[in-house]
């Protein structure tokens, strides 16, 4: 067989193999569990979202923003709402057995990422040495006129 030939030959291999699934699947291997976290404030409210999604221990966290329950928006700038924000993820994580260690991955939104520092300052107090990956961007708005936004993945 030419090296051509050859070659060929293994791509396609590679290429079937790449179609099919490593074990066979079927409708036992479905028993993937998803649940719903909502609290009574998100429910009340009408938002069409859950604060968290787990998936096979994996915890989705919506968006969360530096609101004080049953106030609003905490007053003060970027630093108080990362410190709002923050706690409110740390709340969240805690009532599911979790710590600040379980993320994995952290999405934050700016609505001026001239705070960016502003934001790093505060963030990084929730942590011990390991951070989670993460990922930034400037927003031209947030919801409630936040100044900060951040979603997490964790991990059970």
């Amino acid at each position: 067989m030419s090296r051509h030939a050859h070659l060929t030959t293994v791509i396609g291999l590679l290429f079937l193999a790449a179609c099919h699934p490593a074990h066979d699947v079927d409708s036992n291997t479905a028993d993937s569990e998803i649940r719903f976290v909502a609290s009574d404030a998100i429910k009340q409210s009408g938002f069409p979202l859950s604060n968290l999604v787990e998936a096979d221990g994996w915890l989705f966290l919506s968006g969360n923003l530096g609101i004080v329950p049953g106030q609003g928006l905490i007053p003060g700038g970027i630093g108080p709402e990362t410190q709002q924000t923050m706690e409110n993820i740390e709340g969240l994580l805690a009532a599911e057995g979790l710590g600040m260690d379980s993320i994995v991955k952290c999405t934050v939104m700016l609505a001026d990422m001239a705070e960016w520092s502003a934001f790093d300052e505060v963030y990084k107090t929730f942590f011990e040495d390991n951070y989670p990956a993460r990922s930034a961007f400037g927003a031209s708005g947030l919801a409630a006129n936040a100044r900060v936004e951040v979603e997490c993945i964790a991990r059970r």
